[in-house]
């Protein structure tokens, strides 16, 4: 009867740990089916931010372009109207002229074989 009772007793314990096992597999299951979530949730965020970040980059980028090519575009009806008004050539705004047409070709909207070959957009002029 004494053996009957510690087995008896052995038995309950075991059920017992293998109940709390499977308790706790399944908390552990349930808090990682959570923090799966949360990541995935997570994961969509930073990726709905990282598309707005390069939309308006990209925004950026544009009005930066557009800005050069409407100095340019000053500069060229200054230079043009300097010598219809004068006949003579401005040698200054000549060169300013030159160089906003310089800094839209180094801009990243203009399209150079260079930059999209992985090659740096400008070299140095001799």
């Amino acid at each position: 009867m004494r053996r009957l009772n510690q087995v008896v007793t052995v038995v309950l314990f075991l059920s017992g740990l293998v109940s709390a096992q499977q308790r706790a597999s399944e908390e552990f299951l349930e808090k990682y089916r959570r923090e799966l979530a949360y990541r995935e949730i997570e994961n969509q965020r930073s990726s709905v931010e990282r598309e707005i970040a390069l939309r308006r980059h990209a925004q950026y980028l544009e009005t930066q372009f557009t800005a050069k090519m409407n100095r340019f575009v000053a500069l060229w009806g200054a230079l043009v109207h300097d010598y219809n008004e004068k006949k003579v050539f401005n040698i200054k705004m000549a060169a300013e002229v030159t160089k906003a047409f310089r800094d839209i070709e180094n801009a990243e909207g203009w399209p150079n074989p260079r930059r999209l070959r992985g090659e740096p957009a400008s070299r140095s002029r001799p």
